[in-house]
This record gives C-alpha cells, structure tokens and sequence, in this order.
C-alpha cells in the first residue's frame, strides 16, 4: 500500500509520513511539481497534496494524475483555505477529498482508510459464488448448499472482500484496511487477522482454500 506525499516542505512532507508509515502505508515523498511530472513510473494508491500553489501546479498535478498516469487513486489535497469556491474549483477537476489547515491527524487518517476503503471496493454483483459458497452482497448473507452461514461482522466483512478477490494475491495491507477499516490501523495485531480467518475456514469447512504466504499475503485459490 503507496501513499504518495506532493510537499515542498521537507518538515511538513517527514511529519506527515512519520503518522502514516504507523498504519501500515508505505510513502513515497516528492518535493516539488516538476519531480513529480518527471516521474514516469507512478504508482501509488492514494495521492496526497500539501501546500503547493494549489491553482497552479496543485491543479497541474492533479490533471496530470487523471490524465496521464492511468489510475483512479484516490487525492487527497490539504490546503488552507476558506474560499468555497476555490475548494470546490479543487473538488470539481478530481481531487476526491479535502483537508482545511491545520488539521487533525486522526481525521486525516480515517479520510485515507475511508478513500481507499473505497477503491478497494468491489463494484457489486447481486451475488458472488465460489464452489458451494454463494455470498449476496445486498442482502449481506452468506449461504453454503443454500444453508445460511452464520458469521460475525468481521467474518462476514472478510468473506466479502476475499470472495470478491478469488485467485488474486491480496497483500495485509489491503486486507487490513477492507476489513478494518474503522479501527487505528497500528492497533491491528497478526493476532486479530490469524483469528477472524481461523474462524471463518471452520465455519465454511474445506470449501475455503484460503493460503497464507509468508505472513504477508493472501490468495483465495478457484
């Protein structure tokens, strides 16, 4: 999981990458517009943009990640601001969210988890079927051979997304932040993710050849 940090300040781009390194994201820092519109290789699953002339090379750069870099990572820009029209100006050529300064650093955080939460997302078919396994997303129920399978929030919230998945390597920090997202993401222990999926192979038997490799990733074989 990349976050990328567009900061012209080095204090203010370290601060910001110190927060979010403990919540399981990696950061990639990039100090000025031009660096960043050289950069030919970009890759990452969530932009943020801090403190540049965010009319000019803030909106640059923006057009520049829409346009050119082929994703639909979230953006975050944090700005000190209080015109509205300028905000939504920001809003209206894709940027996805927006943080007034200062900011509170937990709030931050949720806005990140909630983004890529949100990019993760699977875009739903009314139901997903794996062998026996039969999963409804509107209805969020789970059926085995047409019996209900009774399962916890969080069971029910990691069948989803490992079911929405199958046959693709899903690293900890997507599992992570699919399946608990409303939590500190540093409080997530090995522990909390080892039990929720030991729970739910029980519950659904040998069907849910779910393989861990090397503690890191995931990968739900047809």
């Amino acid at each position: 999981m990349i976050i990328t940090i567009i900061e012209e300040n080095r204090v203010l781009s370290n601060i910001l990458h110190t927060n979010v390194i403990k919540n399981w994201y990696n950061t990639k820092i990039i100090g000025n517009c031009a660096d960043f519109l050289n950069d030919i290789y970009i890759n990452s699953d969530l932009f943020i943009i801090w403190s540049f002339d965010i009319e000019n090379h803030g909106n640059e750069i923006i057009k520049y990640i829409r346009k050119n870099s082929f994703t639909n990572s979230p953006i975050i820009v944090i700005w000190c601001q209080n015109d509205s029209k300028k905000i939504v100006n920001i809003l209206n050529i894709w940027a996805d969210d927006y943080l007034n300064t200062p900011y509170c650093c937990n709030e931050l955080l949720a806005r990140i988890r909630a983004l890529i939460r949100r990019s993760y997302k699977i875009t739903y078919n009314s139901k997903l079927i794996y062998k026996n396994i039969i999963y409804y997303s509107t209805e969020k129920v789970l059926r085995k051979k047409w019996i209900n399978i009774k399962l916890t929030s969080r069971e029910l919230q990691l069948a989803e997304f490992i079911l929405s998945n199958i046959w693709k390597l899903i690293t900890k920090e997507q599992l992570i932040n699919s399946v608990w997202w409303e939590y500190d993401l540093s409080n997530i222990t090995d522990n909390n993710i080892n039990v929720t999926i030991s729970n739910l192979r029980k519950k659904l038997w040998e069907n849910f050849k779910l393989k861990t490799l090397v503690n890191r990733w995931y990968i739900l074989e047809k």
